[in-house]
């Protein structure tokens, strides 16, 4: 089975000037995706798409493939991550003949995903019925507490049945993508025309794990994470609590 592994990696970006390659404890964003790939045990190619030569030599210093750099009209804001993937896969299908049985799209923003995680979201593909895996953290802030800000200033409770003292407990769950990992049959975007299918499972990112790069508090969280998170929660877990 073919399983090819996408890392769409744009030169321009918002809030962060070349966010994909900014240092994280010294090593480029870049270089955290694409070690996590090729760690893993599923995958069977892994293709970068960036519009920069910069980007793709660290891809190919890394030795992963980087058949081309990527048309200036899918590297704007306006471009999507649909069109990305399309590109790549009817690049290869042109010059190669090569279409993969799963595609994974693993964006450089999620640096803390683990190539564990990446295996699980295959082998939950392969062993279920779903047309796809996407990788959600459970939102701890409830939207249906949520409050919507109206031209006078006052709050509008988004959801109509709003209670303000209802038990959390009895609320019920919202998920939202980490944006850490997209996994699907190549045949459900061919037949749906997007990444998801009718039958999405949901592969759960635990926290330390989750975190999505998008400014440079991003940037300081995911440092501390690698920095100190194994080892604060091995001295957490020996603590003893008296009262």
């Amino acid at each position: 089975m073919e399983i090819l592994a996408i890392i769409p990696a744009r030169k321009n970006s918002k809030g962060i000037s070349l966010k994909n390659i900014q240092k994280l404890n010294g090593i480029p964003l870049l270089e955290y995706t694409i070690k996590a790939a090729k760690n893993s045990k599923k995958i069977s190619r892994i293709i970068l798409s960036t519009d920069t030569e910069e980007f793709a030599n660290i891809g190919k210093k890394l030795k992963i493939e980087v058949p081309f750099i990527r048309p200036k009209k899918l590297a704007t804001d306006t471009a999507s991550s649909l069109d990305v993937i399309n590109h790549v896969l009817k690049f290869l299908k042109k010059n190669e003949n090569y279409q993969p049985d799963i595609v994974l799209i693993l964006q450089v923003t999620s640096p803390l995903r683990t190539s564990s995680t990446i295996d699980k979201s295959i082998n939950l593909l392969q062993k279920t019925n779903a047309t796809s895996v996407l990788g959600v953290s459970e939102i701890k802030q409830n939207p249906s507490l949520a409050f919507t800000l109206q031209n006078n200033n006052f709050l509008k409770p988004f959801n109509k049945n709003f209670k303000s003292f209802k038990q959390r407990q009895k609320l019920p769950k919202f998920y939202y993508p980490t944006g850490s990992i997209y996994t699907f049959w190549r045949k459900t975007l061919e037949a749906s025309g997007n990444f998801y299918g009718s039958k999405i499972k949901s592969l759960i990112i635990p926290n330390e794990e989750s975190i999505d790069v998008d400014d440079i508090f991003d940037l300081f969280i995911c440092e501390n994470i690698l920095k100190n998170w194994k080892n604060y929660k091995k001295t957490f877990l020996k603590r003893s609590v008296k009262f």
